[in-house]
């Protein structure tokens, strides 16, 4: 099994049919490859790393690159892993903001990619995705409880 974290510039703006597109697509074609992942979008980058199994992982890479609806497609790792960092999701989505944490190693990144480690990067985006887990399983128990 493989990790990968990619970058894109979107072609797109943000909140555009075009992101549903590759949400919807990512997230048949994961789940039939058994790829897990989390796709970070801000104005105009796609961040995302993936994780499965690695011919399904290179196969993916390559349409990514291949999809015109984004461009400068840039994989800033590619590495062997053991247990899965997103188990939960065929793809997560998270849609960021610069101005909500100023001092955020994702946004650091996103100024300077080829200047920065990808290890703070990754770790934002996991504790974003574990965040995202916990506020889902907090509204799916109010909705329970109603």
């Amino acid at each position: 099994m493989i990790r990968s974290f990619f970058k894109a510039k979107a072609r797109f703006p943000i909140f555009s049919v075009s992101d549903l597109e590759i949400m919807r697509t990512a997230m048949r074609n994961n789940e039939r490859d058994g790829i897990t992942g989390y796709l970070l979008r801000d104005n105009n980058t796609y961040l995302n790393v993936v994780e499965g199994p690695t011919a399904a992982v290179e196969a993916m890479l390559r349409r990514v690159a291949k999809d015109s609806r984004a461009f400068d497609f840039q994989i800033f790792s590619l590495m062997p892993t053991q247990e899965r960092q997103y188990p939960a999701w065929c793809m997560g989505y998270h849609e960021h903001a610069e101005s909500q944490v100023k001092a955020c190693p994702i946004n650091t990144f996103l100024a300077t990619p080829a200047a920065q480690s990808v290890g703070p990067v990754l770790e934002a985006m996991q504790m974003l995705g574990l965040r995202q887990i916990s506020n889902d399983r907090r509204v799916t128990q109010r909705t329970a409880s109603s």
